[in-house]
């Protein structure tokens, strides 16, 4: 469990990293790098930080998906195309995740923190718009990519919005837009999954999933309707020193746990 918070400046605290999670992730991905943060600076253990994060990441997903379809970009048959091999993969990464203690945990976070780091200084790369049909591949190369989206996203989830962006980019004829909506409602799918197997296993810290969740829910409808005007540099320059603040942390953690036998 999570040591005792310090009153509503704790809470307080959550709500406002839930706001800016959702909105770095809706213009982007990679802002679960801040909650989880957050989480583990509290003191969460890694992988119950990994659970608890997931309720706020499920309901800014539905805000910032509601908010892509009140301005007509939302994509239906191919979030269900994506959405059915994630979900069997995320399932298979939950279960992965939840079983894992944190001496193993924390140093393969640490390394994927980096990555997302490193990917959010490449940009999402988006394509502008061809004014054609959204169309996505179909074939087995596609539903294993689809599948190992959800099985990251199971696993560990940071970063599967950035990871999402590139293989859509790849294998699709979408617009940025269409890519985040796409990405937004695959999110959905797959994270309800997950949510439900962590919470399955006890890794989740109820009270402080629900602060963080309450500004997720601002946050996700803020970033989409903000986002098709803006651009996300910024973003990722706050992401980049919050990313290497945290795998510092969890490696120092990792280094002091093995020196301990």
């Amino acid at each position: 469990m999570v040591p005792e918070l310090p009153g509503l400046w704790g809470f307080g605290a959550l709500f406002c990293a839930g706001i800016a999670v959702s909105f770095i992730n809706s213009v982007s991905g990679g802002g679960s790098i801040l909650s989880l943060s957050l989480l583990i600076f509290m003191g969460l253990p890694a992988a119950t930080a990994n659970g608890t994060n997931r309720l706020g990441i499920l309901l800014g997903s539905v805000a910032s998906l509601l908010a892509f379809r009140s301005q007509g970009i939302f994509l239906p048959r191919q979030a269900f195309q994506v959405g059915w091999p994630a979900a069997i993969g995320s399932l298979a990464g939950s279960l992965l995740a939840v079983g894992m203690s944190d001496r193993i945990f924390n140093p393969i976070l640490a390394g994927v923190i980096l990555f997302v780091v490193a990917s959010t200084l490449r940009g999402s790369g988006g394509r502008p718009s061809l004014g054609e049909a959204a169309v996505l591949r179909n074939d087995w190369v596609a539903l294993v990519a689809y599948a190992g989206i959800g099985f990251y996203g199971g696993f560990i989830q940071a970063g599967s919005g950035l990871i999402m962006m590139a293989v859509f980019n790849r294998l699709g004829n979408l617009d940025i837009f269409q890519v985040n909506s796409l990405k937004v409602s695959n999110t959905v799918i797959f994270i309800s999954v997950s949510l439900a197997t962590f919470a399955a296993a006890g890794r989740i810290d109820w009270p402080v999933a629900v602060a963080l969740a309450a500004g997720n829910l601002t946050g996700g409808w803020a970033g989409s309707m903000w986002q098709v005007r803006q651009g996300e540099a910024w973003v990722n320059r706050f992401l980049l020193w919050t990313g290497l603040a945290m795998a510092g942390k969890l490696l120092w953690s990792t280094w002091v746990a093995w020196g301990k036998g």
